[in-house]
């Protein structure tokens, strides 16, 4: 005798869970999890939706293995995609290739500095020194432009290509075998890449002389600096001026003069009236001259001891950071575990006093048990966190969390002894870091735990262990807008974990495409946090590799908006009708699904009739119909879900025999055309009621008629091949359930 039985799956926050767990139904995660969640996104409210699309965006400038992704945000909150290649830089806004227009005729008399665009006979061309009269194509001062391709060259091979940090309009760039580098943005197509000096901005003062007040054999000298007009920042010192004297007074003062400098705010003036080499301050002049009265000086308050680091090689640091007002670099080959930080509110200025002041650079070694280079730094607010080697480290000032540093005051302690993958940046959620574990194989998070002071964590693959093993994460980066961290594997897969840490929720899914994914950036653009990879795609025996934007997943009824688009590596139409549709040399010799309409032309399996027609041919395909609105591209593979087996805990359920012959599918803003069955092999598909047309979004439970047959597992199997929406809410399987 057999009962029927539902048991409803509401939610699966939980993604998908590792074999090793199919037999935890005492677990939370069991009951929200999935056996498979394939080109499913797990949602912020616990159901999956289908993934929209990969819109092509460009091919990068090189085939070759290696190109990577940056970004730059501007203060408008939109953010531009850079593309970094070997020797070059080119620049994304909003899904287009950055592109020059109207760039002057280059004029022999014009002075010229880095960043200018000129044409000169008929190509454009980029400044990359200060230069006059020089006629591009002179390489010594002009990079000629591709077209109107806006890029900028940059030392950098495939196999140096910097990290990065930005803080303005100033992202720092980093690397053991080049010197520390600037990208400024100033505008869309002007870009400037300049060297890292560490000392002062403002010049020397010069011709610095002075006049006895009184003739004398007291041995007093004078040096002075200068503070820069808008930032304040203090010079290096001047060469010193003897001035044999009597002691100064009112009276009979000793008179100073230098040359004047209109980008100067002030001027200080430092003394030694002992003749031994150490110089205090005894005034300040808003003038570029001075007279010391006999004033005592100051030698709590000395002149500035600059430091000329970074250059040399080995001396190059890898990684930078930005906290607590001052640039942080870290890591040389000479001193792995070093920590080199500016002054306060001077980012290329790494002076010191004497005696040593509160705002001056700081420079330290972190000293633990064991090898410390440091892979990365990320800013909390709580503290500077260092991801070595060999574990993860705070740095604070004296007082502790949230105090800050100083030369005197410096706090730094190992918190965990878990360790980072150098290679592959973290991301922050909220004041979470997410992390790639050394080896590769691992993601945690950490944690600034205020009740403890310190850094609480936890291994984030734990219950999608499967996903990992035997392979690496090679890149990494969050997608705010969908809480989901994306996570490029070493075989090409992209992976996701929807982590909304605050409610204990992280979910895995997993989604391929026809290629290999092999990098991934994340920039805000409008509405949304746009998601970019870089693909690997073959076309017939030629590799190539493709920027492709990951569309915004907007459904209007009809489909006749653009952003309803589920192909990868596709186009757009949108226009008066047409049945012939060319732009796609990307894709020759492609069989490719087509939406046009609302109406699913192809699916990416066309029939043996048909397999022309959907095949790319000169960069064009060509339809029977005329169409308005036509999405085409590479078919995403199936989107796959599937349930765990059905368990309940303190039943006995598990070990009884079970069949489902219907299963009902709740979805939101959907499309019907889904197949369901108890496996991967035994599909049926949900067949749409007459009057219920494919340009409709439905939201409703589905119920649907499949194979069954008794077994001990009760899975259903939801597939999904269409280039259309599908969101699952919930699963309501109808059980047999037997002896």
């Amino acid at each position: 005798m057999s009962q029927r039985e539902s048991v409803m799956q509401r939610s699966f926050a939980a993604g998908e869970l590792a074999p090793a767990l199919h037999a935890r139904a005492d677990t939370a995660k069991y009951t929200q999890g999935a056996r498979t969640c394939r080109n499913f996104f797990v949602r912020r409210e616990g159901g999956v939706s289908n993934r929209a699309g990969f819109r092509f965006v460009g091919e990068c400038d090189s085939a070759l293995a290696g190109t990577r992704l940056m970004r730059y945000v501007a203060a408008s909150g939109s953010g531009y995609l850079i593309e970094a290649g070997a020797g070059y830089f080119r620049f994304f806004f909003e899904g287009a290739e950055v592109a020059v227009a109207g760039v002057p005729a280059y004029n022999i008399a014009t002075d010229y500095v880095p960043g200018d665009l000129v044409a000169e006979a008929g190509v454009n061309y980029y400044c990359i020194a200060d230069s006059t009269g020089d006629t591009p194509p002179n390489a010594a001062f002009w990079h000629a432009l591709t077209g109107t391709t806006y890029e900028i060259p940059t030392p950098y091979a495939l196999a140096t290509l910097p990290d990065w940090s930005q803080s303005g309009n100033v992202i720092t760039l980093t690397h053991p075998s080049h010197a520390p580098m600037e990208l400024i943005f100033v505008s869309a197509t002007r870009w400037v890449l300049q060297a890292i000096s560490t000392l002062p901005t403002i010049a020397v003062p010069t011709t610095v002389a002075g006049v006895a007040g009184a003739a004398g054999a007291l041995p007093y000298s004078y040096i002075v600096t200068a503070a820069a007009l808008d930032t304040y920042e203090e010079s290096n010192a001047s060469a010193a001026a003897a001035v044999p004297c009597a002691t100064p007074t009112p009276a009979a003062p000793n008179a100073l003069t230098w040359d004047t400098d209109p980008l100067v705010a002030e001027w200080y003036v430092y003394c030694d009236p002992y003749g031994n080499g150490v110089y205090g301050y005894v005034g300040t002049a808003t003038s570029n001259a001075f007279k010391d009265s006999g004033q005592t000086p100051d030698f709590n308050l000395t002149p500035p001891v600059m430091a000329s680091l970074f250059a040399s090689s080995n001396n190059y640091p890898a990684h930078a950071a930005n906290f607590q007002q001052r640039r942080v670099f870290a890591n040389t080959n000479n001193a792995p575990d070093g920590i080199f930080a500016s002054k306060v509110g001077l980012r290329s200025n790494f002076g010191v006093s004497s005696p040593l002041q509160d705002d001056d650079a700081v420079t330290f070694r972190v000293a633990g048990n064991n090898q410390h280079a440091i892979g990365h730094m990320v800013t909390l607010p709580a503290a500077l966190i260092l991801l070595t080697v060999g574990g993860e480290w705070t740095v604070t000032g004296g007082g502790g969390p949230r105090t800050p540093i100083t030369p005197s005051s410096i706090q730094a302690d190992q918190e965990l002894y878990v360790g980072v993958d150098l290679t592959v940046r973290p991301v922050v959620v909220g004041n979470s870091i997410l992390y790639v574990q050394a080896r590769g194989n691992i993601v945690r998070d950490a944690q600034f735990n205020q009740q403890v002071e310190g850094l609480g964590g936890r291994d984030l693959t734990i219950f999608a262990t499967h996903l990992l093993e035997r392979k690496t994460v090679v890149a990494m980066d969050y997608q705010q807008s969908h809480s989901i961290v994306w996570c490029v594997r070493s075989d090409g897969e992209l992976l996701g974990l929807t982590y909304i840490p605050e409610q204990e929720v992280w979910g895995w899914h997993r989604h391929d495409t026809d290629g290999d994914f092999e990098d991934v950036c994340v920039v805000p653009e409008d509405e949304e946090d746009v998601v970019y990879v870089i693909v690997k795609r073959t076309l017939g025996t030629v590799a190539h590799r493709y920027i492709e934007r990951l569309e915004r997943r907007e459904l209007l009824d009809g489909y006749v908006n653009a952003t309803s688009f589920f192909v990868d590596s596709g186009l757009s139409y949108s226009g008066a009708p047409a049945d012939t549709f060319a732009g796609l040399d990307h894709l020759e010799g492609e069989v490719v699904a087509v939406l046009a309409d609302g109406n699913v032309l192809s699916d990416g399996n066309p029939s043996a009739a048909d397999l022309t027609r959907y095949t790319v041919t000169s960069g064009t395909i060509y339809l029977t119909d005329e169409y308005a609105n036509v999405h085409i591209g590479l078919p995403i593979p199936a989107h796959d879900l599937e349930t765990l087996d059905l368990d309940v805990q303190g039943s006995d359920v598990r070990d009884k025999q079970k069949a489902v012959p219907a299963v009902t599918v709740l979805v939101e803003r959907s499309a019907r055309g889904f197949w369901a069955g108890p496996d991967e092999t035994h599909l049926v598909q949900y067949t749409p009621q007459t009057w219920e047309g494919t340009a409709t979004l439905n939201t409703d439970a589905l119920e649907i008629n499949i194979p069954a047959t008794f077994n001990k597992k009760g899975r259903v199997f939801i597939r999904h091949t269409d280039p259309l929406p599908l969101t699952v809410l919930g699963v309501l399987p109808n059980v047999e359930v037997g002896g």
